[in-house]
């Protein structure tokens, strides 16, 4: 009986290791970054093709923060993202899609109860944020609203695509990697953690500093909850609230010397 169950033990189903998992997420990362500029290529084209006299210069300073280049950039790359995350995944012939990328079904209560953490993280950063005079809604929000065209589009991208594609990646099969080396999970929270706010380069570093602590929370989420879908419902209620604040701040305030809240 205790030969059977080493047995058992031993053939139980791994993802890739520490190493293969950071070389698979590099080649994710680089496609990704890679249809974003193709996005950005073929834009600026546009632009230069619609507008002759563009001053070339003004011009790319704007695309860092042109909501309508964001919205359609994000919306091109994430479907390649996703789709070589799960390739990269399904290539590990022992461990099937859904225990890899950790697709398990939680129940209502179990969503409800990390949305709420969320709602209570918002709250108090968004008090400190005022407290220390500092403003809620970054430029680079109000920026993107205010060029995106067509709202649904960033509302999609912003809300839904992004929180999507980013937490099947971090939370989903580089978690799930680096989880079962030796840093563990508590490792693989810090580590996923951090390498998701770094890639927020828009933002400066309180608000870098703001994504890492609520990346940990969506690693405590995926720990505790063995379901990537908590740190999904989290991630996309973060970018909801995000979303409306930038639109409550337009609304009260449509001069660009208005102070930001």
């Amino acid at each position: 009986m205790q030969e059977n169950d080493e047995y058992v033990s031993e053939q139980k189903p791994t993802p890739w290791g520490f190493w293969p998992t950071i070389g698979f997420s590099c080649v994710i990362g680089i496609v990704y970054i890679f249809i974003q500029v193709i996005v950005v290529a073929i834009f600026a084209v546009v632009a230069v093709l619609q507008t002759p006299d563009l001053d070339i210069d003004q011009f790319a300073d704007s695309l860092q923060t042109n909501g309508l280049l964001l919205a359609i950039a994000t919306c091109a790359a994430a479907p390649f993202a996703v789709g070589l995350t799960v390739l990269f995944a399904k290539g590990r012939k022992e461990i099937t899609i859904r225990e890899y990328l950790c697709l398990h079904r939680v129940g209502w209560k179990e969503i409800c109860k990390w949305s709420f953490v969320v709602l209570v993280f918002v709250g108090c950063f968004d008090t400190l944020t005022f407290l220390i005079r500092r403003p809620i809604v970054p430029e680079f929000m109000t920026s993107a609203y205010t060029t995106a065209y067509f709202a649904p589009l960033l509302w999609l991208a912003f809300v839904i695509v992004a929180p999507l594609c980013e937490e099947i990646f971090f939370r989903g099969f580089l978690f799930k990697g680096i989880e079962h080396s030796r840093l563990r999970p508590a490792g693989a929270v810090i580590i996923t953690s951090l390498t998701w706010s770094i890639m927020h380069i828009q933002y400066d570093i309180y608000g870098i500093v703001s994504l890492f602590i609520g990346g940990l929370l969506l690693g405590l989420a995926r720990v505790r909850s063995n379901s990537v879908y908590p740190p999904i419902a989290m991630h996309i209620l973060q970018n909801l609230i995000a979303t409306v604040e930038v639109i409550v701040y337009l609304r009260i305030c449509p001069s660009p010397a208005c102070p930001s809240f």
